[in-house]
């Protein structure tokens, strides 16, 4: 039984350490993408993947577009903390016996920043802008009474003064009515089934010129040239 529980410590162990590991730190972008947006999907602590039927479907389950009886259009903005705003603003057209088509922004503005550098860390005197955003083309249909599909092609774009990164991205979703736990029995009033596969596409590597730099490809050599120009090169995230 000793041996049993040792073994049983080591492995906890072993998992903790591996779930601390440096590793994956810092290897996603783009996480403005999870953060959350309309007032209705905040009310329910962002559970709403399920429950929403109106034009925040575009960011929360293209499906639930198919379920709309009539055009809408949303505009949100929340300021957050040290100069951070967020925003979402969309639009959805019922057409009739083709479906529903939306068009979907969301973004974050980080405000503006001070530069820095190793030998003026208090700051330069100059100033730079940070952001994200997302562009999104939805199309959603009912199959059935009880039953929606819904898909949305969005560009994905984050910039950091003059370096940017680009992806594209696509969502699958779809979502499902029952009578199920329904006082009228309908399926209106039912449980709801919703499923989205979202922000599934490229990845993103940044590029531009503040990765320009100067390199000394031989510091021990007099009389070369040390001002090489090259540019630095960065991993794509997913």
């Amino acid at each position: 039984m000793k041996i049993y529980s040792v073994l049983f410590i080591l492995v906890l162990l072993s998992t903790a350490v591996r779930t601390q590991s440096p590793i994956r730190v810092g290897t996603t972008t783009a996480e403005f993408l999870g953060i959350g947006y309309g007032p209705a999907a905040s009310g329910v602590g962002d559970a709403y993947v399920s429950l929403a039927q109106d034009v925040s479907s575009i960011y929360w389950n293209p499906a639930g577009l198919s379920f709309m009886e009539m055009n809408q259009v949303m505009f949100t903005f929340q300021p957050w903390i040290v100069d951070i705003s967020t925003y979402f603003s969309g639009a959805a057209l019922v057409l009739p016996r083709i479906g529903t088509i939306g068009i979907g922004f969301i973004g974050v503005n980080y405000g503006e920043m001070e530069v820095t550098t190793v030998d003026m860390q208090q700051g330069t005197g100059e100033y730079f802008n940070a952001g994200d955003y997302a562009v999104s083309l939805s199309y959603a249909r009912k199959l059935a009474q009880w039953f929606g599909f819904g898909a949305s092609v969005k560009y994905i774009r984050s910039t950091i003064w003059h370096t940017s990164a680009n992806a594209l991205a696509l969502d699958l979703g779809v979502m499902i009515q029952t009578p199920f736990f329904s006082v009228t029995g309908e399926n209106e009033n039912g449980l709801r089934i919703g499923m989205n596969l979202s922000n599934y596409g490229s990845r993103m590597s940044f590029s531009g010129i503040d990765l320009l730099g100067s390199v000394d490809i031989s510091p021990d050599e007099a009389g070369n040239y040390k001002d090489v120009k090259v540019y630095y090169a960065t991993d794509a995230w997913e």
